[in-house]
């Protein structure tokens, strides 16, 4: 079921974004090995199979279930890859997590990026924002509340207390959400407004919080309404 704002489903917007952005995220260089008709992986020697296109599998996988709920098993499954394979290309669980990471960011800076990209009013550009990053955290799969959240503050409540390494690729991925946010509050205003740097900076940094905030509610259980009444609370703000 998509989300429905002012009656439009805003799910449309990324119906799979890993799916629509796989063109984009092509951007580790290493040898390939290519997995086989049958589903058995070739050995790691013929160098067949594309990292690239693991990963995306895996990046659903840590999305929907986290980092600890998913267990080797379930990673080399989703892969398609064998165990030796794995390791050889990647070398443990926690690299291959590091880089679905990597890939997430790549995939949400384009996907925002080119929503907003004609857009010549501020108000319109951060809705359109909001809108996108509410649709790519709805669930693809069944589950309790039909969102899978937003990968930042999935990944920051389950590891970010205790993993400096972790902590510092959030906050590359909290700095492209206040960039995205920036810009789209930068464009002029037909009513006129002018904004300083440091007030934008300021509602940036707000809207990024709030909608973080909002993400970890819905997969809580928060109601579509209230779900509704946040997003207008959001752009309340901007004119």
């Amino acid at each position: 079921m998509s989300l429905r704002i002012d009656g439009e489903a805003v799910g449309h917007c990324c119906r799979e974004p890993i799916a629509l952005l796989a063109s984009e995220a092509k951007r580790w260089s290493g040898e390939t090995c290519q997995i086989r008709p049958n589903g058995l992986v070739s050995d790691m020697r013929s160098k067949e199979f594309d990292p690239d296109d693991v990963l995306q599998e895996a990046l659903k996988t840590f999305w929907q279930q986290g980092f600890e709920g998913t267990n080797m098993l379930e990673l080399l499954d989703s892969m398609g890859v064998g165990r030796a394979s794995f390791y050889n290309a990647f070398g443990s669980k926690r690299e291959v997590f590091l880089q679905s990471l990597d890939l997430y960011f790549v995939m949400v800076r384009t996907h925002l990026e080119g929503l907003i990209l004609d857009v010549r009013d501020p108000r319109t550009a951060a809705a359109l924002l909001i809108d996108g990053i509410l649709a790519v955290a709805k669930s693809p799969e069944a589950n309790a509340t039909g969102w899978r959240g937003c990968l930042i503050g999935n990944t920051a409540l389950e590891l970010g207390a205790d993993d400096e390494e972790i902590v510092h690729r959030l906050k590359i991925g909290v700095e492209i959400l206040r960039a995205l946010f920036r810009k789209a509050i930068s464009l002029p205003s037909s009513a006129g407004v002018r904004r300083s740097k440091r007030e934008i900076d300021q509602i940036a940094l707000q809207l990024v919080a709030n909608v973080q905030g909002l993400l970890v509610l819905a997969k809580s259980g928060l109601s579509e309404a209230d779900i509704k009444l946040a997003r207008s609370a959001m752009l309340a703000t901007i004119s």
